[in-house]
């Protein structure tokens, strides 16, 4: 195992199961016009003993590899391994590429496999896909929202930024406009697409479209449920206020849990990621 000390690999190490939802635009019938219309698949999450989605990579152990970092977005989170921006830029290299994305993982979490992987592996490249600022390792447990300032975020971010490696960041939808500013002024590529609307703006949207999560997050006690909403309740009239009606879903680049990235998104990432790593080369 990469790393023995962290309860998140002793949760995930040989975890299996198999899942229900994924969109398949790529493989769908001509003439869609709609993400919800496509065909829904089952696939599975299979981790391997290390506690990463993968196979087993004791068969790398000293040899020349490349290794991609990140949180759930590049465990690819809400979809097949084979949609993940690891896996589609594999197909880019003559060597192995090793996903070595953590769900919940901050970047000092990043980092630190990062250290690990280099002791155990021949690495060749490495792909960072950063994650959310705000986020920590406290007494070996994930602190997922840390309270801490911008100020306070973006110097730790520094102070856990990697060294010559080919980076990226989490898209637009995952950050506040002052960290854009800052991820911008480092010159950290995101994708930068909305993620999630104002009903108030978008009222005669299918309501499929609405997140559950963050309708259950901001509904008020005499809201219809979600269910009732989605099946064709009235809205309450707190919908249509700018505090309380952000939870429709802008599905352009999501996948249908409404936050991890589709097949597209991540093939944007890819590209980007391919064409630095091409640069580096030249």
């Amino acid at each position: 195992m990469l790393i023995n000390d962290l309860k998140y690999f002793k949760h995930s190490s040989n975890y299996n199961n198999t899942y229900s939802g994924i969109d398949t635009p790529e493989k769908s019938p001509s003439g869609l016009k709609n993400f919800y219309e496509y065909p829904i698949q089952d696939f599975d999450y299979q981790f391997n003993s290390w506690g990463f989605r993968g196979p087993e990579y004791d068969q790398y152990i000293g040899k020349a590899v490349n290794i991609c970092l990140g949180d759930s977005f590049t465990v690819n989170v809400g979809g097949p391994v084979e949609y993940s921006w690891c896996s589609q830029l594999a197909k880019h290299f003559d060597i192995p590429t090793v996903n070595l994305g953590m769900d919940g993982a901050g970047n000092n979490v990043i980092k630190l496999v990062y250290n690990r992987a280099c002791e155990v592996f021949d690495v060749q490249n490495t792909f960072v896909m950063y994650s959310y600022l705000h986020r920590r390792i406290v007494d070996n447990k994930f602190v997922p929202h840390a309270n801490t300032t911008d100020t306070e975020n973006f110097k730790y971010f520094v102070e856990q930024r990697i060294p010559n490696v080919i980076e990226c960041a989490l898209p637009g939808w995952c950050w506040t406009e002052e960290e854009k500013q800052f991820l911008s002024e480092l010159g950290i590529y995101f994708l930068d697409v909305l993620g999630v609307l104002n009903f108030s703006n978008h009222q005669t949207i299918d309501r499929r479209l609405i997140v559950e999560e963050s309708y259950n997050t901001l509904r008020g006690p005499d809201w219809p449920t979600f269910k009732e909403f989605v099946n064709g309740d009235d809205p309450h009239p707190d919908m249509f206020t700018e505090n309380f009606g952000k939870f429709v879903s802008n599905k352009t680049y999501m996948n249908r849990d409404g936050h991890h990235m589709d097949f597209k998104a991540n093939e944007i990432y890819t590209n980007y990621l391919s064409n630095q790593w091409s640069k580096n080369e030249s």
